[in-house]
């Protein structure tokens, strides 16, 4: 009869795991952030000088207003829309807001610092501003339409976003 192998555990090296370079593959990263605070993290990379986020739409698209035909044309640009609170000005400690929307169909997120300038016409929010995303010079006119249910969690969801983007244009640069 043969004797018995022993089964010492140290004669086989376990592999040495690497240290990942992201959060989430932590285990613990996740287990102690709500989902405010993940959300704030994700738009921290997009926009740093975000403080807090003041409204959510699961849902937006945005459309661009086109001078020459006088009509409005989706941009390709619909997700998530975040209202933010930005730090404040670095020269004029004047308030900062903005509007995002994380893009579900591209690479292209819609970024609009509130610049005094919200209506809610039709239901759609009417952003202005300047194009600083390397499109055409000058002013842009953006619609924003924000999803709702008729019964369920968005109900006046549009509403709600209008007088959120409204209030907080309104008070930008004050």
């Amino acid at each position: 009869m043969t004797p018995k192998k022993s089964k010492n555990r140290l004669s086989h090296p376990q592999p040495h795991l690497q240290p990942s370079d992201y959060e989430s593959d932590l285990p613990t990263s996740t287990s102690h952030r709500t989902n405010p605070a993940l959300n704030l993290s994700v738009l921290r990379r997009h926009l740093p000088t975000t403080t807090a986020i003041l409204f959510i739409a699961p849902y937006a698209v945005i459309y661009t207003f086109s001078a020459p035909t006088s009509s409005w044309e989706k941009s390709g640009i619909e997700g998530t829309l975040f209202v933010c609170a930005q730090t404040l000005h670095p020269t004029t400690n004047a308030e900062r807001y903005s509007v995002v929307v994380l893009n579900r169909k591209g690479l292209n997120d819609f970024l609009c610092p509130l610049q005094g300038d919200a209506d809610f016409e039709q239901g759609y929010v009417i952003l202005r501003g300047k194009d600083e995303g390397g499109g055409e010079a000058g002013e842009k006119v953006w619609g924003i339409w924000v999803f709702e249910e008729e019964e369920g969690s968005t109900m006046g969801c549009r509403g709600v976003c209008a007088g959120v983007v409204k209030e907080c244009a309104a008070r930008a640069g004050v």
